[in-house]
């Protein structure tokens, strides 16, 4: 991976900024002459800054990331988040994985073959060995979403084979990776909150409310911060059925309400159906 320091002047002079100016209140101006001078790569914190600073994505700056599966990656990680995971196996079954000599991409293979040796084949030990293929590799770096998620992927398997304490162990792992996570992108942006909502789902699932609220809540956030409707409607059914488990009934009634209300906006059908006789029921009591 290397940065392109030319790249990054040039799109500092189109945002009319002087090094300074684009360094103010996150590095010193020394760092980005380095960077634009000798393309001297900063902490990815600081690369992150610079990249939201100048609205632009770390691809447009850094080379060695990704290849020309880029797109067809983006097509399995659509399917993936719709839950089509028949669809992503399909797609994945195309790409001859045999020649690619990039890491990046061979860690896209893995994390994206885990979710669906578990979605489309209900296959937790090949799962497992995907994602660790991915979570142990030599050169792991914070900001890679790719691994972050990776840990909700071993948190399902292990959840399908009922090792319920590793379970917990990856989600933690995950969350906690996720407080610190800076995206940069919609497509990260949208990972993170597809992530929150499957570890959310998953504490529902282990019996642990207040878990479900902490993850929801972090994940409403970014989407309010962010103005999006990404996720809201179902992110908003978790909290009202986490409130129903913890005896707050007011508040479950507010939340599903919302997340009805949401999913007509959204067009979601099946959340419509799912949420109506349950909302009936709650208002007859």
């Amino acid at each position: 991976m290397r940065l392109l320091g030319n790249k990054v002047k040039q799109y500092r002079k189109q945002k009319n900024l002087s090094q300074q100016e684009l360094a103010e209140g996150i590095c010193t101006q020394a760092t980005v002459s380095l960077m634009e001078k000798k393309d001297k790569l900063p902490s990815i914190k600081i690369i992150l800054q610079i990249c939201r600073r100048l609205n632009i994505s770390l691809n447009d700056v850094l080379s060695g990331l990704g290849s020309g599966l880029d797109e067809q990656f983006s097509c399995i990680s659509q399917a993936v988040r719709r839950e089509d995971y028949s669809l992503a196996a399909e797609m994945l079954a195309k790409m001859n994985m045999t020649n690619v000599q990039n890491g990046f991409d061979r860690e896209r293979y893995h994390y994206y073959r885990g979710f669906i040796e578990m979605g489309a084949r209900q296959r937790p030990d090949e799962a497992i060995f995907h994602f660790n293929l991915l979570l142990h590799r030599s050169h792991r770096m914070p900001w890679d979403l790719y691994a972050i998620v990776g840990n909700v992927g071993m948190a399902d398997a292990y959840m399908a084979r009922q090792e319920l304490d590793k379970t917990r162990y990856y989600l933690n792992a995950a969350s906690n990776y996720l407080d610190d996570f800076e995206w940069h992108d919609e497509e990260n942006f949208q990972r993170m909150i597809w992530a929150r909502y499957r570890i959310a789902k998953m504490y529902l699932d282990l019996d642990q409310p207040q878990m479900v609220i902490e993850n929801v809540e972090a994940a409403l956030r970014a989407v309010k911060h962010q103005a999006s409707l990404y996720l809201i409607d179902v992110l908003y059914e978790l909290k009202g059925q986490a409130e129903q488990a913890l005896l707050a009934t007011a508040a479950a009634k507010r939340s599903l309400v919302i997340a009805r209300t949401l999913a007509l906006v959204t067009h979601n059908v099946a959340l419509q159906e799912r949420l109506t006789p349950q909302i009936g029921a709650m208002l007859t009591e």
